[in-house]
């Protein structure tokens, strides 16, 4: 089965026939629902939240007079564990940030 990770773009073929895609935004803790259960405590969901869509946001100030540190706005959705199954990866972004962020010595040769 595959496991989501915090920056693989995934497709989520859902039972209903939507289809929905975006990057794995967030991915929560295992959780040890038997502890929880012994405690007298409702048993919780491990979850992924996949990014949907990102807009700009208007341009305001907190009533401290401070400007927003957050400049966009993200759409995310919600999936739960058990659903994990439905998704589909397509690719990730992670080997491409760390390549990208690499800087070599000033010249050297480019390392491959």
């Amino acid at each position: 089965m595959y496991e989501p990770q915090v920056d693989d773009y995934v497709v989520w073929n859902r039972p209903n026939g939507d289809i929905e895609e975006g990057w794995v935004y967030f991915k929560g803790d295992p959780v040890d629902n038997e502890k929880r259960v012994k405690q007298g405590w409702n048993t919780v969901s491990r979850y992924i939240t996949i990014e949907t869509g990102v807009k700009p946001k208007q341009s305001c100030v907190y009533t401290s007079g401070k400007p927003m540190r957050h400049q966009m706005i993200h759409t995310l959705l919600l999936c739960v564990e058990n659903c994990w199954h439905e998704l589909e990866y397509v690719k990730n972004r992670r080997e491409q940030a760390s390549i990208d962020m690499y800087k070599s010595q000033d010249g050297r040769l480019k390392d491959y």
